[in-house]
């Protein structure tokens, strides 16, 4: 199984198109073994319209902090299961408490009635990650 952490110094980044490179991380979920690890950067650069990009790359489900409903829907069209609300943490940290099944996770603070989301501003005028 192939996971996807939108990464920033090491860390799991809050906001999904606001990252720096994209942590795929390639698990065994039966030995909650991690079999790879590699940060990558999509030819086109990081956006929140990187959802095809990271289907190709063969992933199953995105371990996210923050994630509009754009990304959101596209994974969903791509049949990649979204984990949101993650926290902060070192990739690896991430990783194991996701595998072992102690991954606690909040607010997906992208989405919803009245986020006042702010974090995609340079992806172009007018954009955010609700759309």
């Amino acid at each position: 199984m192939k996971i996807c952490i939108p990464t920033s110094e090491g860390r799991l980044c809050g906001h999904f198109g606001h990252c720096d490179s994209f942590t795929i991380a390639e698990v065994n979920p039966n030995t909650q073994e991690i079999l790879n690890i590699e940060e990558k950067v999509p030819e086109e650069g990081i956006s929140c319209h990187s959802t095809n990009w990271i289907a190709q790359q063969g992933v199953s489900k995105v371990l996210a902090g923050g994630m509009g409903s754009g990304p959101l829907m596209s994974f969903m069209q791509n049949g990649i299961e979204v984990i949101s609300g993650c926290p902060e943490l070192p990739i690896r940290e991430v990783i194991e408490k996701y595998l072992s099944n102690t991954l606690e996770t909040g607010m997906n603070s992208c989405a919803g009635e009245g986020s006042d989301h702010k974090h995609c501003h340079h992806h172009g005028d007018g954009h955010n990650c609700r759309g």
